[in-house]
Order: structure tokens, then sequence, then C-alpha cells
């Protein structure tokens, strides 16, 4: 499912503000207010992107073909494509809304195109009098296109602004195709983002050494490769070289140093001592070779297992040249177009033949690739793949085990023990943020495993990369307030609560700022940490009072990792939240309020079950 309308918007707002607000600087009249600014320097953001996109010009040669200002004709960046024989001439709007450019504006833009056609140049500012030379030769070019293209965040032009535009072009196309006017509303600029994020097709050309082919049931040949030409090859496609594998290179330690010091003091001894890497291909060509050397194309290839001999062999070839001696076995199998699933089996088989965990293959997931894509076009850095690159972190940076964890813990609704027996007896899927918390803390692998039922719960076809990145950077701030809370403790109960209960209270705060936690946008305001910080400490004290009583028989590591304890104290945290509470004594302070009702038995979305699932937990209360 693609990201939603508001999500799609944040996306390209978090694009523009990365990458395109370092070169395009505030430039609106001095009595406009900071909103005002900040929306027309988005606006003049996207007509940058947008002639860098029609144009394949990078960032910053986009950024100079801005025309926005005072006298610009209704023409916000203008460029001449030589390459591709088209004037581009780009008008943009960057509103949150979705609104299209009205057929005011539209209006505008062609009246600015007549007047460059007329070459009425003294109209225009001078932004485009800088350009006026190139703008001129396009215009007296034969065969040069003009384009004039809409950028915006709706849906489409409407009736009466895109009938203007067909009838310009009409009337400007008699002679010959001279003009064309291009419709870039949300869903072009968003599949942009995607586009540039997408990894490209490997074609490698490798030579292989003692070679052999087998045809039946699939073509495969296997022989010797040399570790400098390993070496070359990874060098120049980088990860692209693994895009189908489950792992990139992990770094220079254990096996994988072993590897860098027999290529550097033993390279005979390298094809006795390593397994060996595997290739898949779509399409595998032979030279007119012999089996002593032959060259072979391999097109849409893939290391699928040996990232690590590869990686330790470049790294090997950076200390000086690697000696010819060193040879290792490759096996290319030929897996035809489009043939994803079985690449993928090939990866699994060849892969548990050595050690790795289950989170490994989540590599394999296409929606962890859509994923990073989403995150990517908003310079966010997501890896589902372990590497070395991956432990670095960072503040725009996420692995795959936190966004997981994140997830679990954030996306769910705690729901009473009446609530999941009572849609456990009607045939209804339960989602109980209980569980997911017990989960990541008993056994988080379990969050991972792509053949257990956790796993399509957190990474569904519905997650969105703005969903993913916001609950993430949610659990961060979170994490570090209950961190922070445990340090600053001197008892040792307390500290244990809240070592072992984040994941819990978690829940309850998702429950409570559902609001904030669901918002499409990647970053937290002030005013969204400002609630989610006393949410958290008003919820974190409201559920160790109604833990404390269990903990000394059993302890909060105990308490927090199982279900039979877990699942009684949300009871009692669900009770407590839904009976009104007399204000402490102390200064300042208000009771919370309730609505009198045990608000979280069932999610909101189940408004015909919550009834009977009250009347149950009342029961139980009552017999408490």
């Amino acid at each position: 499912m693609p990201p939603t309308q508001d999500q799609q918007i944040a996306q390209i707002e978090a694009l523009l503000r990365q990458r395109y607000f370092p070169l395009v600087p505030q430039n609106g009249p001095a009595g406009w207010t900071p909103e005002q600014h900040d929306a027309n320097r988005l606006s003049r953001a996207l007509a940058a992107y947008g002639v860098g996109r029609l144009c394949g010009l990078d960032d910053a040669s986009a950024a100079v073909c801005i025309t926005d200002g005072g006298n610009d004709g209704g023409i916000d960046a203008a460029h001449y494509d030589r390459a591709n024989a088209q004037l581009v001439l780009v008008q943009a709007k960057f509103r949150r809304n979705g609104g299209a450019p009205s057929q005011h504006e539209v209006l505008a833009t062609l009246n600015g195109v007549r007047a460059l056609r007329d070459k009425r140049f003294d109209e225009f500012n001078a932004r485009f009098r800088d350009r006026i030379d190139q703008i001129e030769e396009a215009l007296d070019t034969p065969g040069v296109t003009i384009t004039v293209a809409f950028v915006y965040l709706g849906d489409a032009l409407g009736e009466h602004a895109a009938r203007d535009l067909e009838n310009y072009a009409a009337e400007s196309n008699v002679a010959a195709d001279v003009l064309r006017w291009e419709d870039c509303g949300r869903a072009k600029v968003h599949g942009w983002l995607d586009e540039e994020q997408a990894p490209g097709s490997v074609a490698l050309r490798v030579t292989l050494s003692l070679w052999k082919c087998v045809t039946d049931p699939r073509k495969a040949v296997y022989g010797q490769i040399t570790a400098a030409t390993l070496a070359d090859l990874a060098r120049q496609h980088g990860k692209a070289l693994f895009q189908r594998n489950i792992r990139h290179y992990l770094g220079s330690y254990g096996v994988n140093a072993a590897i860098a010091e027999t290529v550097r003091a033993s390279p005979g001894d390298l094809f006795y001592l390593n397994n060996g890497i595997t290739i898949v291909a779509e399409r595998i060509t032979q030279a007119a070779g012999t089996e002593i050397d032959c060259a072979f194309d391999l097109v849409n290839a893939s290391i699928v297992n040996g990232a690590q001999t590869a990686g330790s062999i470049l790294m090997a070839s950076q200390a000086g040249e690697i000696s010819p001696g060193a040879k290792l076995l490759v096996t290319v199998i030929e897996i035809g177009e489009g043939a994803d699933e079985l690449g993928v089996r090939i990866t699994k088989a060849r892969n548990n033949q050595n050690i790795v965990r289950g989170i490994d293959f989540a590599a394999l997931d296409p929606t962890q690739e859509r994923l990073r894509r989403e995150l990517a076009a908003a310079s966010y850095r997501y890896f589902y793949r372990p590497s070395a690159e991956a432990r670095l972190g960072g503040v725009r940076s996420m692995t795959v085990e936190e966004a997981a964890i994140a997830i679990a813990c954030l996306s769910f609704t705690p729901l009473s023990r009446a609530a999941v027996d009572l849609l456990r007896r009607q045939g209804r899927a339960v989602q109980n943020a209980v569980d997911f918390a017990v989960a990541a803390k008993k056994e988080v692998s379990r969050l991972w495993d792509q053949s257990g039922d956790l796993y399509p719960q957190l990474f569904g076809n519905t997650l969105t990369g703005v969903r993913l990145c916001r609950l993430v950077m949610v659990f961060r701030f979170l994490n570090g307030i209950l961190a922070a809370s445990e340090h600053a403790e001197t008892a040792y109960a307390r500290r244990m609560f809240f070592r072992h209960g984040r994941y819990f209270v978690m829940g309850f705060v998702a429950q409570r700022c559902a609001e904030i936690v669901n918002r499409a946008s990647h970053n937290l305001t002030d005013a969204d940490r400002t609630e989610l910080s006393r949410a958290v400490n008003e919820l974190a004290e409201i559920i160790y009072a109604e833990s404390e009583d269990r903990q000394w028989e059993k302890g909060y590591l105990a308490i927090f990792r199982n279900l039979t304890d877990a699942q009684p104290l949300a009871d009692k945290v669900l009770r407590r939240l839904a009976t009104p509470t007399p204000a402490p004594a102390v200064a300042g302070t208000v009771a919370p309020q309730s609505d009198g009702r045990d608000g979280a038995a069932l999610p909101p979305s189940d408004p015909h079950v919550a009834p009977d699932a009250e009347r149950a937990d009342n029961q139980q209360g009552n017999a408490s």
C-alpha cells in the first residue's frame, strides 16, 4: 500500500529541507511571517527539484535555475536542456493541503511563456536576465521543444486550467510540436523520490579459468576467479553488487580479518581455505574462449553469498597489489528475468550453510527495500542488512532491529484480558500491546522471524517509511527518558522497574498520545516532546504503583517478560486509568480526568465490542 497523501507530502518536505534548503536561501519580503517565508522557500525548493528531475541536473545546478520572485512571469525555474533539446519552464506550488495551481496561476505562467517567446525580456527579473542568453538560444534553435511543467502536491490540475493548457499547446503546435506541458502532481513527484533510491542493475564481465557448465535443470557455470578481479568488482559497484544478499560487509574482524591476512600472506592458500562466492544473474552470455580462460557477461548480477569474502579481499587490496596466485571458486547461476522467488531460494540455501541470524533474512523481504527507498528519499538511512556502516548509527540512521522494537512498542493498544477473550470468542484478530511488549522483552528475535506470527503484523504492506521513522523517533525519545530515570534512581526496585518495564510503559504512552505517535511527520516538534515527556513520566509512576506489590515476589524482570504476570498488571493499570483518582497532595497538581469508561478495553476501531468488554472488566474488578 502506498503512503497516504499526508505521508507523501511529509517525505517530499523532508527531502526538500535536507537537500535544497542549504542551496535555496530565504527570499521573501521583509514583512512576511516566518511561516510565509518557509512556505515560499519550500515552493522554490520544489521548483529546483522539479527542474532537476526533468533535466537530469544535480541539486546545486538545479538550484541555480530558480527564477522565482517579482516579475517572474509565473515561472519559478528555467533551464535549457541542450542534451534533450528542450527549454524547461517550471511553476511550483508547495501546499500541504495538496492544492493544485489555480486557473489564474496557470494563465499567469502561460502569459510568461508568451512574453518569453515574444522576447519581451525586459519584463522579467534579474534572475531571468542572467539566463537570457541560453533562453534565447533555445528559442532560436530548430527542434527545441518548450516544456511547461507544473510541479505541486495535489492530484491533478483543474479542468479549466488543463483546457487552457491544451488550447495553448494546440495554438502553438500548428506547424510542428514546439510546446508541451506536464502535469507533475504529488504522485509523480513522490515517484521521483522512489526512482532516485531504486538500486541500479549491475552488469558484470568476469573471466573464469578452469571453468565448467551445467545446463539442466538450469544454466550455471563455475570456475576460478582471481581475488584481484573480485576486489575490482567490489570497488566499482559497491553495495549494488550485493543487492540480493542478506548482508553487506561487516568489517575487518574475526573470519574477515583472517581472509584478508590469507590474501596478503598466503595467496596460494585462498582457494583451499575459502568456500568461494555465489552469483545469480538474469542472463549469462559466454565469449568464444576456452576451458582454460573465458569471459562471461552477466546481466543484472548480484553476489548472494560471499559479501564477507569480497569485502575482506577489497580491504586487503587497499594495503597493496594482490598476487595473481590468489584465486577462489565462483558459481554463477542464471535465474532468468524477474525470477525473484528463485533468487531468494538460492540466497537462503547458500547462506544457511553458514552461521546467520534470523534477522539477516529480513533482507529478502521486498517490504524492507521499499522502506529503505522511502526513508532514503527523506535523507534517512535504513539498514535492513547487517553491515559495518550500520553499526556506526547516527541520528538519521536506523536498523531493522531498532525499527522492529519501536513498531512493537508503539503500534498497538493495551487490551484487558476480558477484551482479549471476547475477541477470540468472536474469532477476531487480537493485537494486544502487552503481547508485543512481552515478546520484545523475553524473546526479541520473534519480532523478525518471518515464519512467525509477529513479523507480518510489524512489517505489513501498510507500513510506510514516514510511519516507521516516526515510531523510531518517538521510541528513541521515550527510551531516553526512561533510561535517564533508571540511572537517576537510588532504590534498587525502581531502577529495575525503569530498566525492565520500558516497553510495557511505552504501550500505554502510545495509547494516550496516539495523535502525536500517528502524525505523518518524520520529526518531533518541541510541543510533541513536551507532551510525550509529561505522559511517560505520569504513566510510569501509575504503572509502578500498580506493580509494586507484585515485584517483591517475582521481580521486575520476571513480571515484564511473562504474559501471565504482565497481562494482570495491564488489567490493573487499565482499571486505574479508567477511574478518577484524587489529586496528589502537591501544590499546583490537578487530578487526571476520566470519562468513567475502561477506554482501553478494545482499540478505538472496534466500537461494537467495547460495551461487552467493559462489563467483563467491571465484573472482574468487582470480584477482585
